[in-house]
């Protein structure tokens, strides 16, 4: 086509086609950013690979009261944590928890009472802020649930996936009392 036949000139087409190529990858830029905006609602577990159980965890500030027994875990979920539903690059989690605890014992190992209550002194909180691995996202319960892993020496990991430690597909074997084996 000539501008005799059209009455344009070839570079209005050029620019147009440009045009079109930028829109479309803006829309697809804030197809991503919509999408990265979701947020799913995930039940966590926790494991324990240490002799102190863990009495209380907090997930970026949300959470409470989450009895992980020494080298032991899972069993029942607690609710919720709230993640992206697609994973991203750079996406961390802060974990803090409370190892330790224990009920104040009088001299004869009996557990102390005080106004009607057992006497319970709280152990220590840690804190970490760890990566949390790519996950297959989504909107339902094919995301997975959260699971913490905590290691030895306050060292601590996370997983979304709906397989359980020792499993094909997690990388974390179910923990084992040192001890005893």
């Amino acid at each position: 086509m000539t501008r005799a036949t059209t009455g344009r000139s070839p570079w209005m087409y050029v620019i147009g086609l440009g045009l079109v190529v930028a829109l479309g990858y803006v829309l697809v830029d804030v197809s991503k950013a919509m999408r990265a905006e979701k947020k799913q609602i995930s039940s966590y577990v926790a494991y324990n690979y240490n002799a102190v159980p863990i009495d209380s965890v907090v997930i970026n500030g949300e959470g409470g009261v989450l009895n992980v027994s020494a080298y032991g875990g899972g069993g029942g979920e607690v609710c919720c944590v709230i993640l992206p539903s697609y994973w991203r690059p750079g996406l961390t989690v802060r974990i803090k928890w409370q190892s330790g605890g224990h009920w104040e014992r009088d001299a004869n190992g009996q557990i102390v009472w005080r106004n009607g209550e057992q006497q319970f002194v709280e152990g220590t909180w840690k804190e970490r802020t760890v990566d949390v691995p790519p996950y297959v996202g989504g909107e339902g319960p094919e995301m997975g649930r959260f699971q913490i892993y905590f290691l030895p020496k306050d060292e601590v990991a996370v997983l979304v996936s709906t397989s359980y430690p020792g499993s094909p597909g997690n990388p974390h074997p179910y923990p084992k009392d040192p001890r005893t084996n």
